[in-house]
């Protein structure tokens, strides 16, 4: 096991990769343009075309500062459109229509990563074209039947703020700055570091078969500078470790916001994660609290999305069909 103390967070820590010889600038601001809401504009050049998208079974969608929401034809429009509201809320969390990160939204757009929206099952989405051109690993899943008002039901969360904030990481935050958000199985970050310590000690593959932790209820975890028992337990033993990583940062952050403070969002928290207020994250885990609300990363810190973008109103005319 690690020795379970906070990170400390260094100039030289700060950076969008190793080899820039101005590692200690950390920058949010990129040359990088898009407006909030718009159709769907498949770009001259661009890998993903209008063609494979309907060959994939894509038939619709909304852009978001840029990025695509794509549908499948099951996908209610209403589902749709709760997705883009939230999406605009998780990059421009103030609302004031303009990007909180342009840097992390320009390289998102540059991979062109992008929601694949499906309405009860994945295989509504036919893969091959996409696999062909190497997109399918470019994309985060989203199905309508499980975006929904967060917790209107004591075991059901809004899954479109999970699968749209794992996008955000994923493309975004961990490219930008690889030595601070990197999420890879080879990872060293400091997000993965911290994710270390949360998890009770350092595992980068399985055990016969499954993630070993050494604590697995939140009325005996431990915290940053204390015991080294774990406060997050993920279990999926299909994930790899660039996986728990993903799925570190979004309980962090969604923590930080106010996701799961209801008591239907404590009890889904505890069978993974123990600091599932803004409060217990500080005290519990203040490496990533600290990281996560530092203004230069931008992160959605300031409001819940609720899907309901309060800079403009996301309708009918802003999805485009093909």
């Amino acid at each position: 096991m690690e020795d379970n103390s906070t990170i400390t967070l260094n100039d030289s820590d700060l950076g969008e990769n190793s080899n820039d010889e101005n590692i200690g600038v950390v920058s949010t601001s990129c040359s990088y343009n898009s407006v909030p809401v718009s159709n769907v504009n498949f770009t001259s050049g661009n890998t993903l075309s209008l063609s494979t998208a309907k060959s994939s079974g894509l038939t619709k969608g909304i852009s978001v500062f840029g990025i695509n929401i794509l549908a499948t034809t099951g996908v209610s429009e209403d589902k749709l459109i709760h997705a883009a509201n939230v999406m605009a809320e998780l990059i421009d969390n103030n609302e004031n229509g303009e990007v909180d990160n342009t840097c992390v939204v320009k390289k998102i757009n540059e991979l062109e990563a992008f929601v694949s929206m499906y309405n009860l099952d994945e295989s509504e989405i036919l893969m091959e074209p996409l696999e062909k051109l190497g997109l399918d690993s470019s994309s985060t899943g989203l199905g309508a039947f499980e975006t929904t008002v967060n917790y209107e039901s004591a075991d059901q969360h809004d899954a479109s703020i999970e699968e749209i904030f794992h996008l955000i990481t994923q493309f975004g935050y961990s490219k930008v700055y690889l030595e601070i958000f990197g999420e890879s199985n080879e990872s060293t970050s400091l997000l993965a570091k911290a994710m270390d310590v949360a998890r009770g000690g350092r595992q980068t593959q399985l055990t016969n078969g499954a993630w070993i932790y050494n604590n697995s209820d939140c009325a005996n975890a431990g915290k940053v500078g204390g015991s080294d028992e774990a406060w997050y337990f993920y279990e999926d033993n299909t994930a790899d470790y660039a996986t728990m990583i993903t799925e570190y940062i979004y309980w962090a952050v969604s923590s930080n916001f106010g996701m799961h403070a209801s008591e239907a969002g404590r009890q889904k928290a505890q069978t993974e994660w123990c600091p599932h207020t803004k409060l217990k994250l500080q005290e519990q885990d203040p490496t990533i609290y600290d990281l996560i609300n530092n203004s230069e990363y931008a992160f959605p810190t300031s409001k819940m999305p609720i899907a309901n973008y309060g800079f403009r109103s996301i309708t009918l005319s802003d999805i485009s069909y093909f």
